[in-house]
């Protein structure tokens, strides 16, 4: 059984590899303050032994490491972002740069009280400022899951108000709810969670054919798709990240658009 410590340092190997095409043990030392570089090297070599094939033979000319033409990530997703995870914030990266958004007002006291209900699904009495009237409304919630959309942080929430799950702001949140005990809705009753459906995107149509060529690339299409697995309950915010809940005058600024057939099949949980 692979602990968590050892997944996370076989992860920056995965990660240092596929990213920089290179690794020496003094990287993965400095990273985890691991006491010598004859220690960094035992990791090394044991995920060698677990993926020999990932690994060139050690350069010691060059005193590094170097994946194989064969390397398959393994521990990681192979993706970008795991880079930027373990680098992004290093200032001894500069060549890396992070577009944060703007930090939203969230208590900590509160998360704390949100997650507790969640793990023993408890209802909870909280005040919670309405976008839609501007004015502070009780209301009895049974929260299931934190949710980031990529911008803000939502809770997933039975309302017993409305009698219907839906999404809550948590910087709209009152701090101090008390616990009003055991939930009778909870995540097993939230059909739009629980309901996986297909987001299909496509170049737009008002492309050339070498520049719809062009986004099939960016975005991995096959046979000029991509499809994207999502949560009903999540639509709206996938729709709103992609930025295909509206439509740019220009092609060349809206690049890809939701097919129409599905478009239409979503419209029960997008906003528009």
């Amino acid at each position: 059984m692979i602990t968590t410590d050892e997944k996370r340092k076989y992860q920056f190997i995965e990660i240092v590899l596929q990213w920089e095409g290179e690794l020496t043990s003094s990287k993965l030392k400095d990273y985890f303050s691991i006491g010598s570089r004859t220690t960094a090297q035992k990791w090394i070599n044991q995920y060698r032994e677990i993926y020999p094939n990932n690994l060139c033979d050690y350069d010691p000319k060059a005193k590094q490491h170097q994946p194989s033409i064969h390397f398959k990530p393994k521990f990681t997703q192979g993706t970008l972002e795991e880079y930027l995870s373990f680098f992004g914030e290093s200032a001894s990266h500069q060549y890396l740069e992070l577009l944060n958004p703007p930090i939203r007002n969230i208590n900590p006291q509160l998360v704390r009280q949100i997650i507790q209900a969640c793990r023993q699904k408890l209802r909870l009495d909280i005040e919670y400022l309405s976008l839609s009237s501007g004015d502070k409304e009780g209301r009895i919630i049974s929260p299931h899951t934190l949710v980031n959309d990529g911008i803000r942080w939502h809770v997933r929430a039975y309302c017993e108000k409305n009698q219907q799950h839906r999404d809550f702001v948590l910087s709209r949140f009152s701090a101090n709810p008390e616990f009003e005990g055991q939930a009778q809705f909870t995540q097993a009753q939230d059909a739009e969670w629980n309901n996986w459906v297909t987001v299909t995107l496509i170049p737009d149509s008002r492309l050339s054919a070498i520049k719809k060529h062009c986004i099939e690339l960016d975005y991995m299409m096959t046979n000029g798709k991509l499809n994207i697995p999502c949560r009903a309950a999540q639509v709206k915010y996938l729709l709103q990240r992609l930025r295909v809940d509206s439509y740019h005058h220009k092609p060349e600024g809206q690049q890809i658009i939701v097919d129409s057939d599905c478009w239409e099949a979503l419209s029960p949980y997008r906003m528009i």
